[in-house]
């Protein structure tokens, strides 16, 4: 019993002798996180040609330079968002000889959401929505993440109003962080 209670006693003392010690330190890391939010289109000119009763008659669904009629664009965002629509100017600018009835308001293009995969809701108030120079909501909540994708249309429907010659209208389309 002797023994075993002496073998014990040296165990126990020579685990303590090469028993490692230990510390530690703590340090506080800080991290500065900006805001940020990114719209990204596809494409900077669409154009519409008017060359037959048809077309006069219903309009036209603008295109690219690369035929496309559906402008993709990309959100990217730390934060949920909206994104709205308006015209940079109440009416088209114009370019050509005629001098009467060259004066088209922005509302003679109008614009369609195709496709929404931000996770936000459809926000325009019907399938075809006149242009205005006040933001139209686009999109409501969409949500924070890269590459949030929604597609765009645009249509001219200007009737039989105007004199020929080229129009022109900037249409500016902003993502809003929540």
């Amino acid at each position: 019993m002797k023994a075993l209670f002496l073998s014990a006693a040296i165990a126990m003392a020579s685990m303590s002798c090469f028993a490692q010690a230990s510390d530690h330190a703590t340090i506080r890391v800080g991290l500065c996180l900006t805001n940020i939010i990114d719209i990204d289109p596809p494409c900077s000119t669409l154009v519409g040609n008017f060359d037959d009763e048809h077309d006069y008659d219903h309009g036209v669904i603008l295109k690219n330079t690369k035929g496309d009629h559906d402008v993709d664009y990309k959100v990217s965002s730390n934060r949920d968002f909206n994104v709205t629509i308006k015209a940079g100017s109440a009416n088209f600018s114009y370019l050509g000889t005629g001098t009467d009835d060259n004066v088209m308001p922005c509302s003679v293009l109008k614009y369609h959401l195709l496709s929404n995969n931000t996770g936000g809701t459809n926000a325009t108030p019907s399938f075809w929505n006149a242009l205005t120079v006040a933001p139209a909501p686009v999109i409501n909540g969409g949500e924070e993440g890269r590459n949030k994708r929604f597609s765009l249309q645009f249509k001219a429907d200007p009737g039989w109003n105007y004199t020929g010659g080229l129009y022109g209208l900037d249409v500016i389309v902003t993502a809003t962080q929540l």
